[in-house]
């Protein structure tokens, strides 16, 4: 049960409401209170725990209640309603309002009929709820999240991004030498799938781009090539053997000077010498030789200088020797691989370039020995030289080609792993471009919201599906309807029929227009009594767990009804039964009030911290509050006399400042005159002029009721703020009126004294 109102903050009417000492609620509580007091708003703060919603009224109030469950006392504020364990039902004027709905928009005729099982509208107002929000999170999830999604299915579609991307690589980067069997849409995908986390591992050089990419689309056109080019270079040696030959040096024991000066004559004369061995005349001339010629010659010539002469030939004859070795044949670079030429070419030029120097050193040799020809007989000085090595030259072209004959016995390995750099290289660069990581975050974070909007979608289905079923679920109390609304009308003419699913009002067979607001709230509250006793009938009963909660159920009605609607309470809240948890019922009608307390229902004791008795008011700061209902009011079975009772009682008090129901006076002293002039003067006429009928303007009540309408229904409080002076004055009209009734009229006053 709901023990205490422990707090209420800015709740309409209550602006800052504690339930201090005030004695706890009861399972059964009677509220009193009139018009404008804040019983309506009590009410709203039920609703708000019924719909566990705690915006449903006066959003962003705070309240706070205390409930009682085996001897177990538990907070809820509004920020715990979801915990309340309880169903609340609550009857008011908003339930009464909710209950009907208009089924032809635009219509002069406006039927009025309510769905099966949803009396307040609620379950259809719910689902309506449903299908906005359906068609809300779908719109959501197809023109959003979809959207994403799709945009990225498009790298991997039919004729999508990566199928184009294929194609590009295909045609424009790798010379279509792969079909598209071998570079296609899933290829893309796969290497994608690898790349994409770090795309600047894959991404290539320039220079090493084009490599790579050479070596992917080159074809195994070459063969293996000869490594070994190098010979052994005799520069050295030569030079050394020149330089003996320049300083040696042939003996002269006989000059011939004709013949030292005639290189010609001298190379003659050496020849002829062996063709006149022996001989007395000259075979060139015929003379007769000179005596002692030959023997003379031969002294000149001597072996020395034919020593010379043979080291001179023998040495040119190696200079031309070493001369053809120079002479190699290198393959052309075209034979080896693209990535070896450049090396490869640069170390034959290299090689071709130290020939030139080589074979300068051999003519410094050549030139130096035709010296020596000249002059046999003297010691020559050797021309500087340089030593030539083509060692490195040829360790280079043999590295250039040794790595191409492995490249070559590697080529199918090779060409593969370059085909998978170099695909690697454009599909990371495309990634980049494309921002294809951002792009599959934002998908695979659309794929979760989707999911969880499907999710979502689907409760909603059942959601729906569950408050459908409910529509449709209170048939059986088509009768138990029509058998109250009887007993409420007194008339039998205007019953609810099924049409389409709903329960519809008819009068005389014809649907029911233009109903009055008493006969709306007699068929809201026959419905709500109807509804209160399906739960009781439910399996297992719902009714022992719901605290009910009604409102002023004759709110609408005449006095005519208020013992209708007691019979129907009296009937319904058996005390025999008590099966439900907790009641409360509110009123601003006295008569009502009386009754209710007399039904049975609401425990009658003398204790005060028994009674169940609550009163609510407004204070002089236009705010409500909650009280013990004072004991002259329930002590009395008329209004009339706890009134005359309220008013008495202050005009009899010497210190009226202590008066605990000061602000409720001048209402209770408007009441009272309505209700005095009421019996004195039955007529329809307003208050004014029946106390201008019944006063004379000599009695001093006469003046009395500008004053009262000064504090008039809801505006007095407002007025008491605003013009403090004009209490002070409800004590001497309460003293002119009880003066005049003790003086004027004595047996009403001995009455009401009595």
């Amino acid at each position: 049960m709901i023990v205490k109102i422990n707090k209420l903050k800015n709740f309409g009417i209550y602006q800052n409401f504690v339930w201090n000492q005030l004695d706890k609620f009861k399972k059964e509580n009677l509220i009193y209170g009139w018009n404008y007091s804040g019983k309506t708003t009590l009410s709203k703060l039920f609703q708000n725990l019924e719909l566990k919603n705690k915006d449903k009224y006066f959003s962003g109030s705070e309240f706070d209640i205390s409930t009682e469950k085996d001897n177990v006392l538990t907070t809820h504020n509004q920020n715990s309603l979801e915990s309340l364990p309880y169903e609340i039902k609550v009857f008011n004027s908003e339930y009464v309002k909710r209950i009907f709905t208009f089924d032809i928009p635009n219509s002069e005729i406006q039927p009025i009929s309510f769905y099966l099982g949803d009396p307040s509208g609620e379950l259809d107002k719910k689902i309506k709820t449903l299908d906005k929000k359906k068609s809300q999170l779908e719109n959501i999830r197809d023109n959003r999240y979809l959207k994403i999604i799709n945009e990225f299915k498009n790298y991997n579609k039919t004729s999508g991004k990566f199928s184009a991307k294929a194609k590009e690589i295909r045609e424009n980067y790798l010379d279509n030498k792969l079909d598209q069997n071998k570079l296609n849409k899933a290829v893309i995908q796969k290497i994608t799938n690898k790349v994409k986390n770090d795309t600047s591992k894959y991404i290539l050089t320039d220079v090493i781009r084009d490599n790579t990419k050479n070596e992917a689309i080159s074809e195994n056109t070459f063969i293996s090539q000869k490594e070994d080019y190098s010979f052994v270079e005799s520069l050295e040696t030569l030079i050394s053997d020149v330089k003996i030959i320049l300083e040696d040096t042939a003996p002269k024991s006989i000059p011939f000077p004709e013949l030292e000066n005639d290189k010609t004559l001298f190379d003659w004369v050496q020849t002829g010498i062996k063709l006149h061995e022996k001989e007395e005349n000259c075979k060139f001339c015929t003379k007769t030789l000179p005596e002692n010629r030959i023997n003379n010659l031969n002294s000149y010539y001597s072996k020395k200088l034919k020593d010379i002469q043979d080291a001179i030939s023998n040495s040119l004859e190696k200079i031309e020797l070493e001369k053809e070795k120079l002479k190699i044949a290198f393959p052309d670079k075209k034979n080896l691989g693209n990535s070896f030429q450049v090396d490869y070419q640069n170390a034959v030029n290299n090689y071709n370039k130290k020939v030139n120097v080589y074979k300068t050193q051999l003519k410094i040799l050549e030139k130096d020995l035709k010296r020596k020809s000249e002059n046999y007989f003297n010691n020559i000085n050797a021309t500087e030289t340089e030593i030539i090595s083509f060692h490195d030259d040829f360790e280079t072209i043999k590295t250039a080609v040794k790595a191409h004959n492995i490249w070559l016995d590697k080529f199918d390995d090779n060409k593969k792993k370059a085909l998978e750099k170099i695909l690697n290289h454009y599909v990371a660069k495309y990634l980049e471009t494309e921002d294809y990581i951002s792009n599959e975050i934002k998908k695979n974070e659309s794929e979760t919201i989707v999911n969880n909007i499907n999710t979502k979608l689907a409760t909603n289905k059942a959601d729906k599906l569950d408050l459908e079923t409910k529509l449709k679920s209170t048939v059986k109390g088509q009768e138990e309807l029509n058998a109250i609304l009887e007993i409420l009308l007194h008339r039998n003419d205007i019953k609810i029929e099924i049409r389409n699913d709903k329960f519809t009002l008819e009068r005389s067979g014809h649907t029911a227009n233009n109903l009055s607001e008493g006969e709306k709230s007699a068929i809201a509250f026959a419905y709500f009594l109807t509804q209160l006793k399906s739960l009781r009938n439910d399996e297992p009963p719902k009714l022992p767990n719901t605290i009910i909660f009604i409102d002023d159920p004759i709110s609408s009605l005449d006095s005519n009804h208020i013992f209708q609607v007691r019979s129907l309470l009296q009937n319904f809240f058996k005390k025999e039964e008590k099966d439900y948890l907790q009641l409360f019922i509110s009123t601003h009608n006295f008569e009502f009030f009386s009754v209710m307390y007399d039904s049975g229902i609401f425990s009658k004791t003398k204790k005060e911290v028994n009674r169940p008795l609550y009163l609510i008011k407004r204070n002089k700061l236009n705010c409500s509050t909650i009280e013990k209902l004072p004991k002259m009011f329930s002590q009395h079975k008329s209004e009339y006399v706890g009134l005359f009772n309220i008013l008495n009682e202050f005009n009899n008090l010497e210190n009226k400042e202590d008066f605990p129901h000061l602000l409720i006076l001048p209402n209770a002293l408007r009441r009272f005159l309505e209700l005095y002039t009421l019996m004195k003067y039955p007529t329809e006429l307003e208050v004014d002029k029946r106390v201008s009928a019944i006063f004379k303007p000599e009695d001093k009540p006469y003046y009395g009721t500008k004053l009262l309408h000064w504090f008039s229904h809801q505006n007095q409080f407002e007025k008491v703020q605003q013009h403090d002076d004009k209490i002070l004055q409800i004590e001497d009209a309460i003293n002119d009126l009880l003066v005049h009734i003790e003086e004027k009229d004595k047996l009403h006053w001995k009455g009401l004294t009595e």
